[in-house]
């Protein structure tokens, strides 16, 4: 969970791990693409609007980064949400577009899909 906004980042993050997702906040962009080098983590839900680097810078970073068979899912998680906000999202190479607030249910169905282990964590 990426976002400048702690409190945010941080309560998604419990919430996931209240359902048995394994989930970290991570406040800023540059931060994220160190980490997702590192954990290569199965779903990034990504703020847009951060200071220094955005979320398009941070999401066109991992990407590079990424290993050959495959990256993460990643989830523009924003308040933006107008047609062309969608389109740079995608150019962005984003896999989904949602509009925050994400209600719980849309939370868990996202970090479920994710999932690719051997079993479902929840």
């Amino acid at each position: 969970m990426v976002d400048d906004n702690v409190d945010a980042a941080d309560t998604l993050v419990a919430l996931l791990a209240t359902n048995g997702f394994v989930a970290c906040a991570i406040y800023d962009g540059s931060e994220a693409v160190l980490l997702a080098e590192l954990m290569k983590p199965t779903l990034v839900f990504l703020d847009i609007d951060m200071p220094g680097m955005d979320g398009y810078d941070t999401a066109a970073c991992i990407l590079r980064g990424a290993p050959a068979d495959g990256h993460p899912r990643l989830v523009a998680l924003t308040g933006r949400s107008s047609a062309g906000d969608r389109t740079l999202s995608t150019s962005a190479g984003f896999d989904l577009h949602v509009r925050k607030p994400i209600g719980c249910e849309q939370l868990f169905d996202l970090a479920a899909a994710a999932y690719d282990g051997p079993e479902q964590p929840h």
